[in-house]
């Protein structure tokens, strides 16, 4: 997905409204119809896979292997979660949007309260992982690492979708009318 285009509006599982500053146009990209559905599957083979190699990784665990394995899961869920980010979206449906001023700002009201939504289970969500990573610093345990990287994961993809060039961008059009 081009790293220009600013998230302004999401219809349910149908479409996002982007924005692109350099050509001050709106684009309309569909969403994938299995995106979710994948990234539940993958976050429950996760959590059984995790299960798995809980009581082999116990047997070996120490403190070094901890923070390398903690950092190699930080990695693996950015990569991760980047690559669902972008695959969410079906490029090859990329067109431009015109909508008269009234439509866009009743599209920035509406984005400014999904961005809100967004933002608060960030909010929620970084703790929690916070306290699933201390979890499995304490545990040993695979599973709290893996849950805290799901959680981790909901922070960054509000990260993706540029909360704070969002945000004023929104506000922008709200008042414009």
């Amino acid at each position: 997905m081009d790293n220009k285009l600013i998230p302004l509006y999401r219809e349910r599982e149908s479409y996002t409204l982007f924005y692109e500053q350099n050509n001050n146009a709106l684009y309309k990209l569909q969403h994938r119809n299995k995106s979710f559905g994948v990234f539940f599957i993958f976050i429950l083979a996760m959590t059984w896979f995790s299960e798995l190699i809980s009581d082999f990784y116990e047997d070996y665990q120490n403190a070094t292997l901890n923070v390398i394995i903690f950092i190699s899961a930080i990695g693996i869920t950015y990569y991760l979660t980047g690559r669902f980010f972008h695959a969410y979206y079906q490029k090859e449906t990329k067109r431009e949007v015109i909508l008269d001023e009234v439509k866009l700002q009743e599209y920035a009201v509406k984005g400014m309260k999904q961005l809100r939504i967004e933002f608060y289970s960030s909010v929620i969500s970084l703790p929690i992982s916070v306290l699933f990573f201390i979890i499995f610093f304490t545990t040993s345990k695979i599973r709290p690492l893996v849950i805290g990287c799901v959680f981790l994961g909901v922070v960054l993809i509000l990260a993706f979708m540029k909360p704070f060039s969002r945000k004023k961008l929104l506000r922008k059009f709200e008042n414009k009318v």
